[in-house]
C-alpha cells in the first residue's frame, strides 16, 4: 500500500500527479505558480507546475525557477495529447478584461483542460456549487449556498458570503469582501480590499477600485471608486 496524507491506497489505485502549464508570466501567473508549489510542498497535493507559456523574450531564461516552455499560442498544441496536463490562463488585466477573456477563448483550449484549483487553506462550504476552471487561492472563504460559474479567480484572503450567485470570468483581487445574497454577473474586476454590500445586484464588466465600498446596485461597464462607491466621471 501507499500511505498519503490521511489516505491509504491499495495496489490497484492509480495516483497521477496533475501537471500545470500557466499561460502568463507576471503578477498573478507567478502568484498561482507559487501557491500550487505551496499546496504540494506543505499539504501534499499531487500537483506540480511544469512551467509558463509566455511571449516576453525578457523571461526566456525562466521565471522563479520554472522554465518558459513556449509562447501563449503554442501551449495547447504542445500538451493537448497529455490529459494529465492542465492549463491556467493568467493574463488578465483590469483595464482590458473583456479583450483578455477573448484572447483566452481564441486559444481553443477545452474547458475540461483548464485547472480547477483550491489551495488547501481555503474554505469552501459543502453546499457551495462551483463550476469549472476556478482558481481559489490561500485563505479564501466561500460560504454556504454560494453558486459560482466558470473561469473565476479568487485571490488570497477574499470572502464570498452565503447565498451569493456569481457568474463567469470574474477576477476577485486579494482581501475583497463580497457580502451575502448578491447577484454578480460576468467579467467583473474587484480591486484590492474592496467590499460589496449584501443584496447588491451587479451586472457585467465593472471595475471596482481598490478599497471601494459598493452599497447600491450596479449596471454594466462602470468604473466605481470611493466610499460609498460612485461611477468615475472621465
Amino acid at each position: 500500500v501507499w500511505r498519503g496524507r490521511n489516505e491509504i491506497y491499495n495496489e490497484f489505485d492509480i495516483i497521477m500527479t496533475e501537471k500545470v502549464v500557466i499561460i502568463g508570466g507576471k503578477g498573478t501567473a507567478v502568484v498561482i505558480a507559487e501557491q500550487i508549489y505551496d499546496a504540494h510542498e506543505r499539504f501534499g497535493m499531487d500537483i506540480e507546475v511544469l512551467g509558463f507559456a509566455f511571449d516576453d523574450p525578457a523571461y526566456k531564461d525562466g521565471i522563479n525557477g520554472w522554465p518558459v516552455l513556449c509562447g501563449t499560442r503554442e501551449a495547447y498544441d504542445m500538451f493537448k495529447h497529455d490529459e494529465s496536463v492542465k492549463f491556467v490562463f493568467a493574463l488578465y488585466r483590469s483595464d482590458i478584461l473583456k479583450e483578455r477573456i477573448a484572447l483566452r477563448d481564441s486559444l481553443n483550449i477545452p474547458i475540461n483542460r483548464f485547472l480547477s484549483f483550491r489551495h488547501p487553506s481555503a474554505y469552501v462550504a459543502k453546499s457551495a456549487q462551483l463550476g469549472q476552471a476556478n482558481i481559489i487561492l490561500a485563505n479564501c472563504a466561500i460560504n454556504n449556498n454560494v453558486v459560482m460559474g466558470n473561469y473565476n479567480t479568487m485571490q488570497t484572503g477574499s470572502l464570498i458570503g452565503h447565498d451569493t450567485h456569481i457568474g463567469n470570468n470574474n477576477f476577485i483581487a486579494a482581501h475583497t469582501c463580497i457580502g451575502s445574497n448578491l447577484k454578480i454577473g460576468n467579467g467583473n474586476f474587484t480591486g484590492l480590499n474592496c467590499s460589496i454590500k449584501n443584496f447588491v445586484v451587479m451586472g457585467d464588466y465593472n471595475l471596482i477600485g481598490m478599497a471601494s465600498n459598493v452599497v447600491k446596485d450596479v449596471s454594466d461597464g462602470n468604473i466605481l471608486i470611493g466610499n460609498p462607491a460612485k461611477p468615475l466621471v472621465k
